[in-house]
């Protein structure tokens, strides 16, 4: 009897997980959808490449869909079988409440493993492979949709004016380009007569380094206050626009590392940092070295914490709808369930806000991930035993 209760319940809770999961990657998903319509409209990009781009991003946002996934499924499979009097009958039977919770605790378990394993090697990989593809096709493809006569403002920090485009893109003739600088402490207006588009490849893996090659013009520096402070004549100038080194900085971030390599970094960061903190610093520079170090490190830390909770917040999240969204007959118990949603914004409210003080080194990264899922197991523990309705 109870087996066959267990493939019951959990047969009428894995619809609605599939459906939910798939839509939270969906919407996901629509945040990143301009940026790979601009890569097909302008670049080119043939339908494979997309398609292979929007798998590995939906795959990175498999952490972030399941949690809120399993939760509102268990609330909806919970509120259906109350509506329909099949939990007031299996209590008749003389399940209890943590038989009836079983399933969810089994299937929760399956799915929060799961999302655990692919945390570890697969979702890094494809969130790497996703940026590795946004960086390769924006490099090799930055300067194809130049037009004569047209702004072009697809340069970081800059804007581009050519009167006239080689058809292969690679040359131009009366250049303007209008430089903001990352610093915002002025600007620069560059006047070249001819440019040339040069391409250096490192190999077929790898984004090139991309520079204009300009002759004959010169440079206005501006403050500000868009005053002129300085003008500089040039026969030959090369202004960078993509480099490799750059490329390189983009696609080493942590979220791209398996556990194993995010391990590695915080162990030699923290020793490099334990290592500069043996001596007094000798200037403010050096201090803020140092504290740009110990944020590094930080968020790391917070990284591999962040996948580790993934199994816990999955098991949780269940725990939590189980105990308040069961009804206790027709029409009753829809506030639990609304209960139910203000206490997971407020977990996400409490886990972002303790974040916070991590980064900015308040609090440590450790407790700062796990202690709103200790405060969640406490409030879901609190309900699930008051979910004593029948004898």
């Amino acid at each position: 009897m109870i087996k066959v209760t267990t493939r019951y319940l959990a047969s009428n809770f894995i619809p609605p997980f599939v459906l939910g999961f798939v839509f939270f990657v969906a919407f996901l998903i629509t945040f990143y959808m301009f940026r790979i319509i601009s890569l097909i409209v302008n670049k080119g990009v043939e339908v494979g490449v997309v398609l292979g781009m929007v798998t590995n991003l939906s795959v990175s946002f498999f952490p972030l869909a399941a949690p809120l996934a399993v939760f509102f499924a268990t609330i909806y499979t919970l509120n259906k079988l109350s509506d329909d009097s099949e939990i007031i009958a299996m209590r008749s039977f003389g399940l209890t409440k943590f038989k009836i919770y079983l399933p969810f605790l089994i299937v929760s378990l399956l799915i929060g493993g799961t999302v655990f394993s692919l945390s570890s090697i697969y979702i890094p990989k494809a969130n790497a492979n996703f940026k590795n593809t946004i960086v390769k096709l924006t490099s090799t493809g930055m300067l194809t949709s130049i037009k004569s006569g047209q702004f072009f403002t697809d340069i970081p920090n800059a804007t581009l004016f050519a009167e006239t485009v080689s058809g292969d893109g690679d040359n131009f003739n009366e250049v303007f380009l209008h430089v903001r600088d990352k610093s915002a402490a002025g600007q620069r207006i560059i006047f070249a007569k001819k440019g040339s588009l040069i391409k250096i490849f490192a190999d077929q893996w790898h984004a090139p380094s991309l520079r204009m090659h300009l002759t004959n013009g010169n440079i206005v520096k501006l403050n500000t206050e868009g005053e002129q402070i300085e003008k500089v004549l040039f026969n030959e100038y090369d202004f960078p626009i993509f480099s490799a080194e750059f490329a390189s900085t983009l696609l080493d971030k942590d979220s791209m590392k398996t556990n194993k390599e995010l391990l590695n970094t915080i162990e030699i960061r923290q020793r490099d940092f334990t290592f500069t903190e043996r001596t007094l610093p000798a200037n403010p520079e050096e201090i803020n070295a140092r504290k740009e170090a110990k944020k590094s490190i930080v968020k790391s830390e917070i990284e591999y914490y962040s996948r580790l909770i993934t199994l816990p917040q999955i098991v949780l999240f269940v725990l939590l709808a189980f105990s308040l969204g069961i009804k206790k007959g027709r029409g009753e118990g829809s506030g639990n369930s609304v209960r139910a949603i203000i206490f997971l914004l407020g977990y996400y409210g409490v886990y972002f806000f303790m974040l916070s003080l991590a980064q900015r080194g308040v609090l440590g990264a450790l407790p700062a991930s796990f202690a709103p899922s200790v405060l969640l197991l406490f409030v879901s523990l609190y309900y699930f035993r008051k979910l004593d309705w029948v004898g």
